[in-house]
């Protein structure tokens, strides 16, 4: 199979680390309550920050380097390498307009850690252009509005949920799991509806 796989949030515990970072910087840097959607799925959508307030919040945080790598990815991602799967990065990171390096520090920690993929797609605004271009078999994403949108363009799709996000109705075409080895124990059993 091609697996499509985001970093932020999936590969990378960045999403915690940044949701942590601004609680701090919202409550003590901003002095305010400014939670607009606790349950919201990325930064700006959750608080009620100006522009220029979250402009300076991703020139102090987006990039930070000691992020950990979520328990299990690297075992299950060169697992399913050897299984003999394709497995693409398909990732938003680099579109935040201040995030100065994200590429390049995802890249050096990713081989660092020694996960390596087959192929990288940075700064992806459109997954599901890009999951049907590379004909994806399936994607695995933790932004609830981007697996809506694969599901209604027919990509079988594996939500990552975590932290306290919105959870996804389960069909054919979708799997809620919140870690690695789910992820791993559901391809498997695609594979074996495939023989």
């Amino acid at each position: 199979m091609k697996i499509g796989i985001d970093l932020d949030g999936v590969v990378f515990n960045t999403e915690m680390l940044w949701s942590a970072y601004a609680e701090l910087y919202d409550c003590i840097e901003l002095n305010q309550n400014s939670i607009i959607n606790k349950n919201a799925t990325i930064i700006q959508e959750k608080y009620d920050w100006t522009e220029d307030e979250t402009n300076i919040f991703f020139d102090r945080y987006a990039d930070i380097r000691d992020f950990d790598i979520m328990p299990g990815a690297k075992e299950v991602i060169n697992l399913l390498k050897k299984d003999g799967h394709e497995l693409v990065v398909i990732t938003a990171r680099g579109t935040v307009q201040n995030q100065k390096q994200g590429e390049d520090i995802a890249f050096q920690r990713l081989e660092r850690e020694g996960i390596k993929f087959d192929k990288y797609y940075w700064k992806q605004k459109n997954k599901l252009e890009t999951c049907q271009k590379e004909k994806i078999d399936i994607m695995i994403d933790d932004n609830y509005s981007i697996c809506k949108t694969l599901i209604k363009g027919d990509i079988p799709t594996i939500y990552f949920h975590s932290l306290n996000r919105e959870h996804i109705q389960e069909s054919e075409n979708v799997k809620e799991v919140t870690n690695w080895g789910e992820v791993y124990r559901y391809i498997r059993s695609k594979e074996r509806v495939k023989e």
